[in-house]
């Protein structure tokens, strides 16, 4: 069996969730202000991207990483799909019926899925070559990203605090879906004024995961002002999304977006109109999500 060659850094059964009745995806390229149409397996992937360059002239298999990752996509995709399906039949605040196992392995995915993005490795190359005095050499960049990857503590411990969070879930029940992109998990500040992607493990920093165009996840940390919140742990939110909610909660995947914006519509007005706003005070006090 041949070793695949293009590696997906948003797995493609997240990807699925967000195509439109064809099981096609409508993409909003940010930086080039182009949509098309595309399938699952051709956005978000770069080939060889988690090619183990630094130990196949030992002998070692130079997919590990990959395997390893596709291993990890099967079991999540198992329990987040069961979740789905029990999220779209539930009242407001009835929970969902979390075992410790699943939560520890959808906190390692989430870590992950931070980690393994094509925005990660730019980040972590950009620092190196600042510290270097040189730009890094496309392998050496890779090299670099499955590193860290491959770093337990670091990981491990993303995880930890990932999981140990407080989970709730909120369904979007308008005529605008939640998007996502090839940068999937957003980070906010407690005060829901600003998006980040440094200073994520600041105390009150949120992560906004959308898993389909109608359920998105908010895991809150310990910190002030979220204690409240424990309450409402692993339920379904009682807050009745409108269109303005969902379209600033899709700001934070414009924002954090490597380039791409992923949907099953093909109307990114929203998407277009927020990332002309980036680096501006137009939207320095946005409508919350109603925790």
């Amino acid at each position: 069996m041949n070793d695949p060659k293009l590696h997906h850094y948003v797995p493609q059964f997240h990807l699925r969730r967000f195509t439109d009745a064809t099981g096609r995806l409508w993409v909003w390229d940010r930086d080039r202000d182009r949509t098309f149409r595309t399938s699952p397996g051709r956005v978000a992937a770069e080939k060889q991207f988690y090619r183990l360059t630094q130990y196949e002239a030992y002998g070692h298999d130079p997919m590990t990483m990959e395997k390893q990752l596709s291993t990890l996509e099967g079991e999540v995709a198992l329990i987040t799909e069961q979740w789905l399906s029990w999220l779209r039949m539930m009242e407001p605040l009835d929970k969902v019926e979390i075992s410790a196992a699943d939560r520890q392995l959808v906190a390692l995915y989430i870590a992950v899925q931070f980690l393994r993005t094509a925005d990660t490795r730019d980040t972590l190359s950009a620092y190196a070559a600042i510290g270097d005095g040189e730009e890094l050499t496309a392998d050496e960049q890779r090299r670099l990203h499955t590193e860290v990857m491959w770093d337990e503590g670091l990981t491990n411990g993303l995880a930890s605090r990932f999981g140990g969070a407080c989970w709730v879930f909120a369904r979007n029940e308008t005529a605008t879906p939640f998007v996502t992109s090839d940068n999937p998990i957003a980070f906010r500040t407690a005060d829901n004024r600003r998006w980040l992607k440094a200073g994520i493990l600041a105390p009150g920093v949120y992560i906004v995961f959308p898993l389909a165009p109608d359920i998105i996840l908010y895991a809150y940390p310990g910190d002030p002002p979220f204690q409240k919140l424990s309450k409402f742990a692993d339920c379904l939110s009682p807050v009745a999304l409108d269109n303005s909610m969902v379209t600033n909660e899709n700001s934070g995947q414009v924002f954090m977006a490597s380039r791409f914006v992923l949907s099953n519509r093909s109307n990114f007005d929203a998407e277009r109109a927020f990332a002309l706003s980036i680096g501006t005070d137009l939207y320095a006090d946005p409508v919350g999500h109603g925790k």
